[in-house]
């Protein structure tokens, strides 16, 4: 870059910024009085001949001058319909002429871990997955390698240009968004997402790695413009985890609706879609659509019309590349309880099951609230109870609704509904196996669900707890066909 034009970048930045009040760790950075730190110098993604040590900046108090803007909390940043499992930290980039970001870190000890950059709409637009990312000189990931330990460093960039057909490792791109087929460029700020799921035995979600080091620095590499601090937790939501839990969710969980009323009134209801009908995530407006048509017992609109009528799905709201989810919506008015049932597929770390040979290297499911995308409560795979098939049910209710026989021992998996008229049930699908089809990725729009999944398909059903503890212990198979009967009757 010429010497000439870093300085009005670099006050651009700062005055932009500054004067937006945009509470970015990469302001706090660029607003910060003092020098940040420097940085060990080096380019390599793994090709060199020398050992790289990982990057290592200061620490600030209050996560101030971090990279990483505002993180997820059970609390106060319980949105996007998030994992209990995971943890996500967001970052507004700054799109500045012939830059780049520059990601430093480290494999850290967990099941997953990938970052995606978005669209103004939220929707993820490129992602890189730990297994994708090589380490530098003299590094092993231990995503792709069996028995390689955590924490060798990686270096990886945020490109301000198209995506080439044949990208250079470790690289995300980043140049133009598409908006019902006008190209348009972004605008000054660019999300980016950092998510880990399953972190180690006793470790927090970091891994036991602190946060990837952001750098913003000259399209050649040659000079750092903004580089910020090392972190754990950013400034927001809890000012670098200054803050303790609020309890709120819990709070939340500990108030009961009173449904009887509801259940009564199901009887007047004109009810076409009883079954809380599984659909595939394709974007948030969808999924809106289906929530207000089975809110008022309309037909289903199908994929098709609903793509027509929104102009293209596309996924959205903060989503993951890696991911593929369904959703089942459900309703009070027409059960107190209800209930999900599928094949359950093997996932990284699976006993019995080797290493890479897995369907899935994650999968959970999660209860939400449509309109605040709380969730309430999670269950990932290795703590979901498996009948004798191999099939996994989860069962929503009200704890005062808990059927007495709702029991790991009978293969069923209880999860809290919260204080909401709704209920929508998440089910996570993540980096699918090369041969392993049965997967939500597969199935194409205008295709049931099961069509492509079999038995692996998530099969909804309503009930009452009189019904679920009318069945005993005869186990998750014969109370979810007794709680199908029951959906059955609504139609």
């Amino acid at each position: 870059m010429p010497t000439t034009l870093r300085p009005l970048i670099d006050r651009h930045w700062r005055h932009a910024a500054c004067a937006t009040g945009l509470a970015t760790a990469l302001a706090l950075a660029a607003c910060s009085s003092g020098p940040m730190p420097a940085n060990t110098p080096s380019n390599d993604t793994g090709t060199g001949s020398e050992t790289a040590e990982p990057v290592v900046r200061n620490q600030y108090p209050f996560g101030l001058a971090c990279g990483w803007e505002f993180a997820s909390n059970i609390d106060t940043m319980n949105i996007f319909y998030p994992d209990d499992s995971a943890k996500y930290w967001v970052a507004l980039v700054p799109i500045l002429p012939n830059t780049r970001l520059r990601i430093d870190g480290r494999y850290p000890d967990a099941r997953y871990f990938s970052f995606n950059v978005y669209d103004p709409l939220l929707r993820p637009i490129d992602a890189l997955a730990d297994v994708e990312l090589l380490p530098r000189a003299g590094g092993i990931n231990p995503y792709a390698v069996e028995g390689a330990s955590p924490g060798d460093p990686y270096r990886a960039y945020l490109e301000f240009a198209t995506k080439p057909e044949q990208r250079p490792s470790n690289t995300l791109y980043a140049g133009q968004f598409d908006l019902n087929g006008t190209t348009l460029p972004h605008p000054v700020m660019l999300p980016l997402m950092y998510r880990t799921y399953v972190p180690g035995p006793g470790l927090d979600f970091d891994g036991g790695v602190g946060l990837p080091i952001l750098t913003l620095e000259t399209a050649d590499g040659d000079t750092e413009l903004l580089p910020t601090a090392d972190c754990v937790e950013p400034l927001l939501p809890t000012l670098g985890g200054a803050v303790t839990e609020l309890g709120i969710n819990d709070a939340l969980l500990g108030v009961n609706i009173y449904d009887e009323p509801l259940l009564l009134a199901n009887s007047t209801v004109s009810v076409s879609d009883a079954d809380a009908e599984t659909h595939v995530f394709r974007g948030i407006p969808e999924f809106y659509v289906n929530f207000i048509a089975e809110l008022l017992g309309l037909p289903m609109l199908g994929d098709a019309v609903e793509s027509a009528a929104i102009g293209g799905g596309g996924g959205g709201f903060m989503s993951n590349l890696h991911n593929a989810y369904t959703y089942n919506i459900y309703f009070r008015h027409k059960g107190n309880v209800n209930l999900l049932r599928a094949k359950a597929p093997t996932y990284r770390g699976q006993p019995g099951v080797p290493f890479g040979t897995e369907q899935l290297r994650y999968w959970s499911v999660c209860q939400n609230d449509v309109v605040t995308q709380r969730y309430t409560g999670c269950s990932r795979d290795e703590h979901t109870a498996l009948d004798e098939d191999g099939y996994f049910t989860i069962m929503v209710s009200d704890a005062e609704d808990r059927p007495s026989n709702a029991t790991e021992a009978n293969g069923i998996t209880w999860l809290p509904w919260g204080p909401y008229i709704d209920a929508a049930l998440a089910y996570r699908h993540m980096l699918p196996a090369p041969d392993y089809r049965e997967t939500t990725s597969y199935v194409p729009r205008g295709t049931a669900v099961e069509d492509i999944m079999g038995e692996y398909a998530p099969q909804p059903a309503y009930c009452t707890q009189a019904i679920v503890e009318a069945v005993g212990d005869e186990g998750a198979a014969a109370i979810f066909a007794a709680c199908r009967a029951y959906s059955d009757t609504l139609e």
